[in-house]
């Protein structure tokens, strides 16, 4: 989560901050950035704001699943977006054997295409002949039939062409567009199943500009450029062909200006692909200067520090503006020696013609059609060398595409490995295996063995020698002083990320895990939309039921209902409290084997505290839950309490022991509940609150 610590003075709110105030050490040893910067820390032990669902941590305040999280992870590091670890780029190996791959998809498609393209350029080619036959026609005064027939040919050649090239250039486009939509499904599935860490690290910017800067720059080229492309080589290769056939020195005097394009081509490419790429990062860094700021903005006006943001976001402005100027200056250069080839190029080929027909070696007619013909060479080498501009850009994007998608984990399901004995208190399940369904799986055990972390760049451990077990169907409560690493725990044992040494494990092939953050996000859609995020294939009939199980009666209030849009300026506005109860709500749909939440109750009010406990509750039950809590009325109802000092377990145990052995969990009980008293004493009016609102009438 993007912050600074707050001024000093204000008195949190009792609503949104209930934390007691528990002063510790950050959980990594990063310094408080001073007022203006965008450096990325953490108030609290609570991660990075996690955004994408489907293994890379939660949505903002949803609920997700970590797929492929687990070995090979990193998690994230507090670092500066110029720091940031950015994500891979594919070499021009790896980005070609991947363009090959998806064009063999569609071997058939592909060559018949071609074929249809080379048809039209051919038939198109033999206008210059045709032309430098009716040049000889009338030089030779031939009959009126003779011209009528040659001019007959030369209209049917041209509009036969015209219509294969049309032809082969529409199926080259519906081609290209089904291989980019591939690409883009993948590209997108990739990106939504990369670990939270990994993102965190690299910053949000990166990945954002690649599934849609990226994404427009490979599909503009794809739909545009490659089409001319292909049709420019076929001509080229068929026009040198008709020199040749004309007379070989004409075609040998048209080679004259190769060297000049050789050289002009050679030097914008040695140079263009590191421009580009300078390009596309500067800009995703300048992109990531915008997120953090609009994210921090309350932070940024509460030090008065716009004008130190707006100076660093013109800064890196102008960086990427200085390299964007150099990428014209290239292309100015490029075209300038294209432009002198082929003055050079027609210069040769009109005064071999010339020397040639005085010589009577050749025709008029085929020093004529010579001339066209290297005339018509023009159009498509000038297509052909100057979308190397746009196919440099284009290759830039998808080297940066392919790195998404060769990062992104492989779909695994299971939670992993043989679980391993650790001989801890063993806290007994709340509900009883007897009343669950037939055939029910038993939730697994998680043994949490020697785990150790530190985060990248970080010099203290965020967690020292973990060792814990949490017995299927148990709910346990991770609590303890900010910075204390409870939620770096929380993490691991959801799979995002990977102890640096020791190892989590829980069951063998026990499905999915699934956590639910404390930020908060609404997905643009319907109700159903929303929930159906869990389980696509549940039924309306499921998906009420699953809101009344969890007490969200207010969803299906008149007015509302599955079918409400939510969200969004046409939609129907909710409150934090309310888009967190959704979430809790997706978990009883997706029903995994194991959950860990992260202060899932933090956005609640007033009036819906009660309505988020009694959901957690609901949620947590017949599965093996880990919650991250900061208030300690959701431990006290938990059935085995774990409290977390400087990354080591310092206590454990039910309320009711810890309690009793007086030790720093009671002394944190007592604080909390003196607070807690305080905060809550009647005030000189009360307003009566409407579930699902938070707010007064």
């Amino acid at each position: 989560m993007t912050s600074t610590t707050p001024a000093p003075g204000p008195v949190p709110d009792p609503d949104t901050d209930t934390e007691p105030d528990m002063a510790t050490p950050p959980e990594d040893p990063t310094t408080t950035p001073p007022p203006g910067t965008t450096r990325t820390t953490r108030t609290t032990d609570k991660p990075a704001a996690e955004e994408t669902a489907g293994g890379t941590g939660g949505g903002t305040g949803a609920d997700t699943a970590p797929e492929g999280a687990g070995p090979g992870d990193t998690a994230p590091g507090d670092t500066a977006p110029d720091e940031t670890r950015r994500l891979p780029v594919a070499t021009p190996a790896r980005t070609r054997q991947e363009i090959v791959q998806r064009l063999g998809l569609h071997r058939k498609r592909l060559t018949l295409t071609l074929l249809v393209l080379l048809a039209g350029t051919a038939i198109t080619l033999t206008t210059p002949p045709l032309l430098g036959a009716i040049v000889d026609a009338v030089a030779d005064q031939a009959g009126r039939g003779r011209i009528t027939a040659l001019g007959a040919g030369l209209v049917a050649a041209t509009l036969v062409g015209a219509g294969l090239t049309y032809l082969g250039g529409r199926m080259l486009v519906g081609l290209v567009q089904d291989t980019l939509a591939g690409l883009r499904e993948d590209v997108f599935d990739a990106a939504v199943r990369l670990p939270a860490d990994t993102l965190e690290s690299s910053g949000s910017s990166d990945v954002v500009s690649r599934v849609t800067g990226d994404v427009e720059a490979v599909s503009e080229a794809a739909s545009g450029v490659l089409p001319q492309i292909t049709g420019a080589a076929l001509t080229i290769v068929l026009t040198v062909a008709g020199l040749a056939v004309l007379d070989p020195r004409l075609a040998l005097a048209g080679l004259v200006c190769v060297p000049f394009q050789w050289h002009a081509t050679r030097r914008f490419l040695a140079r263009s692909h590191e421009v580009y790429g300078d390009i596309r990062r500067l800009e995703s860094t300048r992109g990531q200067t915008v997120i953090e700021a609009v994210r921090g903005a309350e932070t940024i006006r509460a030090y008065r520090t716009q004008g130190t943001h707006l100076a660093e976001l013109a800064g890196r402005s102008e960086k990427a503006i200085a390299r964007q100027r150099d990428g014209v200056r290239l292309r100015n250069r490029f075209y300038g020696w294209l432009n002198a080839a082929e003055f050079v190029g027609l210069a040769a080929v009109l005064a071999t013609g010339y020397v040639l027909l005085g010589r009577d070696a050749i025709t008029l007619g085929t020093a004529t059609a010579a001339a066209l013909y290297f005339h018509r060479l023009f159009d498509p080498v000038g297509v052909l060398l100057t979308s190397l501009d746009d196919i440099q850009r284009a290759t830039v994007g998808l080297a940066r595409l392919v790195g998404v998608t060769d990062l992104a984990p492989v779909r695994d399901h299971s939670l992993a490995t043989t679980p391993v004995p650790v001989p801890d208190p063993a806290p007994v399940p709340r509900e009883a295996t007897a009343d669950r369904a037939p055939g029910h799986v038993p939730p697994p055990d998680i043994a949490v063995t020697g785990v150790s972390y530190t985060y990248p760049g970080a010099t203290r451990q965020a967690l020292r020698d973990i060792d814990l077990t949490i017995p299927g169907g148990t709910t346990v409560a991770l609590v303890g002083a900010s910075g204390s690493g409870k939620s770096t725990l929380a993490r691991l044992v959801a799979g995002v990320g990977r102890p640096d040494r020791g190892r989590i494990t829980a069951g063998a092939g026990t499905g999915s895990r699934y956590l639910v953050t404390q930020e908060v996000h609404l997905f643009g859609g319907t109700l159903a939309d929303n929930l159906r995020l869990a389980r696509p294939d549940a039924t309306d009939t499921e998906l009420t039921a699953a809101l009344k199980e969890t007490g969200a009666h207010w969803a299906l209030e008149p007015g509302r209902g599955l079918g409400a849009v939510l969200g969004g300026p046409d939609g129907t506005p909710l409150d934090d409290g309310s888009v967190q109860h959704l979430a809790l709500t997706r978990v009883l749909l997706a029903d995994p084997p194991v959950l860990v939440l992260d202060e899932p109750t933090a956005e609640s009010g007033p009036a819906t505290g009660a309505v988020l406990g009694e959901a957690l509750a609901r949620a947590t039950r017949d599965r093996t839950s880990v919650i991250v809590a900061h208030r300690l009325e959701q431990a006290r109802d938990c059935d085995h309490i774990v409290l977390l000092r400087d990354g080591q377990v310092t206590e454990q145990g039910t309320h009711t022991a810890l309690l009793a052995a007086a030790g720093e969990y009671a002394s944190l009980w007592r604080a909390y509940t003196n607070e807690t008293d305080h905060r809550t004493a009647p005030g000189p009016s009360t307003g009566a609150v409407t579930p699902g609102t938070d707010k007064e009438h």
